[in-house]
């Protein structure tokens, strides 16, 4: 089996970047979660061959364990279902969070402010994680600070490869110092392309074996080690050995079952998943299936609030009514309304906050309100009458009425009332996202969260291993980054973190391997 490539890779780029990411591929989509299977002697009737480092998947995870482990002098193959390399991360912009402390100065990517030290930096994500609280026993502490810990040593050890990380944000702007990737000349292409490239070769340099396009579908067991994996690409399956596995496998944003399974709220509210569509739980679905513990209480990274998928398949361009879209649209200064008409949140506050209080508050659906002010944003909403999930009306009153919402005109009055006074004393939003409405008809868009990531996935320990309930290790079992980095987040992630951690759990997991 070799690198099979379906289409070209900007056909491929293009189809991520439909509805902001989401892959939609024939037989890759979001598809219920495959019947488990019991591990043990492989069974594909095919000749098993022989490596020493199998890892699955070919993210930003991945790409670093099969790197870290290669250089350690490890024969390393590399297995992704996807047609692309790091298919996941072509798209991104790159941003990867560090912690820039006294433990790691000699990796300093830059000096911003007052100097920074672990308790500061863990009081502000503290801080971030905080948001939309539950009671569950994460972050872990101990490991987040060890993975920040070796967040600069990381970059200096990607750089190598002549990506060119440099400064993005700094602590004072969103609460960790970030540095991003050297954006390609052709700014149709993200910053993401750079890194996948930069990967890819040195993959190859190294001799490391990808196989694309190939699907790994069963862990292979000596007794309670896990000794190997099946594979398939179309018909054909393969057993290769190894003394070592790695699921970087992604999360289960892709897969309905899952999703029903471990975040109910995320189909029966219909979240917009914005991620690749084909991250639907392989690691986990093979991980269970030899005994592996999952993690509880799993939950999603939340991007932003948008219409609804039934106005966004009847029209796409309805997936610009959102802070990132087109001018005049942005929700944030507008108001977010439950089914009653009430507003519930500050509309301008972080992601989280917005999507874990329209989960929380189970007072769907949500609205919301837009004015006539924008002639390219009611063309767009006018597309939507049709569905059921737009309502539109000359005077407030009456779409309160026509939406069943009869707290809309009182909430309406004190939103334009605080307009005016320049303070929101129910939501303490800023005054300069107080923006008053104009004339109608007026507008009510039905909105959902959406998502690009999860947390969830199989549980490890401090050295990524995989666990069982009893919390004892399977021997030959490893698993990284969005797979497994439940442990980073309570309900809100911390911007970039994921990045950070799943490049420095690769490297980490990588190089000890390779030294086993």
């Amino acid at each position: 089996m070799g690198e099979r490539k379906l289409f070209s890779r900007r056909q491929f780029v293009a189809g991520v970047a439909v509805l902001g990411g989401t892959l939609a591929l024939t037989a890759c989509g979001a598809n219920p979660k495959p019947e488990s299977t019991t591990g043990g002697e492989g069974g594909s009737g095919a000749e098993a061959k022989e490596t020493d480092i199998i890892v699955i998947g070919s993210g930003l995870a991945g790409s670093a364990c099969a790197r870290a482990a290669a250089l350690g002098g490890a024969k390393v193959t590399l297995v992704d279902k996807a047609p692309f390399y790091m298919s996941t991360f072509l798209t991104s912009l790159g941003n990867v969070s560090i912690a820039q402390v006294p433990e790691n100065k000699e990796f300093w990517l830059f000096e911003d402010g007052e100097a920074d030290t672990m308790e500061a930096f863990t009081e502000r994500y503290k801080a971030a994680t905080e948001i939309g609280k539950v009671n569950a026993p994460y972050p872990d502490y101990e490991r987040m600070q060890r993975m920040m810990e070796e967040s600069c040593e990381t970059i200096t050890w990607a750089n190598e490869m002549g990506i060119g990380f440099k400064e993005s944000f700094t602590k004072e702007q969103v609460g960790t110092d970030t540095v991003k990737p050297d954006a390609p000349a052709d700014t149709s292409i993200k910053a993401g392309q750079n890194v996948a490239d930069a990967f890819q070769t040195e993959l190859e340099k190294l001799g490391v074996e990808i196989m694309l396009s190939t699907e790994a579908t069963k862990l292979l067991q000596d007794g309670d080690t896990v000794v190997g994996v099946t594979v398939k690409e179309g018909k054909q399956e393969q057993d290769i050995k190894a003394k070592a596995v790695v699921l970087a496998t992604g999360g289960f944003g892709g897969s309905d079952a899952y999703r029903d399974e471990l975040v109910p709220a995320i189909n029966k509210m219909g979240f917009q998943y914005l991620g690749n569509a084909m991250n639907t739980g392989d690691g986990m679905t093979m991980a269970t299936a030899i005994g592996a513990a999952t993690y509880d209480d799993c939950w999603v990274i939340p991007n932003v609030i948008m219409p609804t998928r039934t106005l966004t398949e009847a029209e796409p361009g309805f997936a610009k009514l959102c802070d990132t879209g087109i001018e005049g649209a942005a929700t944030s200064s507008k108001m977010l309304v439950d089914a009653s008409g009430k507003r519930f949140v500050n509309e301008a506050g972080p992601t989280t906050a917005l999507a874990t209080s329209m989960t929380d508050n189970a007072a769907g659906p949500y609205y919301v309100l837009f004015d006539s002010s924008n002639a390219d944003v009611v063309a767009l909403i006018e597309k939507g009458l049709d569905t059921g999930d737009v309502f539109k009306a000359d005077s407030i009153e009456e779409l309160a009425t026509a939406a069943n919402a009869a707290s809309l005109a009182e909430t309406f009055a004190a939103y334009q009332a605080a307009v005016e006074a320049g303070v929101d004393n129910e939501f303490n939003k800023k005054a300069e996202m107080l923006v008053p409405y104009q004339d109608g008809p007026y507008y009510l868009v039905s909105f959902v969260p959406s998502f690009v990531a999860t947390m969830g996935g199989v549980r490890t320990n401090g050295d990524c291993q995989a666990i069982r309930e009893d919390e004892s290790a399977i021997d030959g079992l490893y698993a990284i980054g969005e797979c497994t980095h439940r442990f980073m987040y309570n309900r809100s992630f911390v911007r970039h973190c994921s990045n950070s951690s799943a490049l420095t759990m690769g490297r980490l997991t990588g190089a000890a391997l390779a030294e086993a």
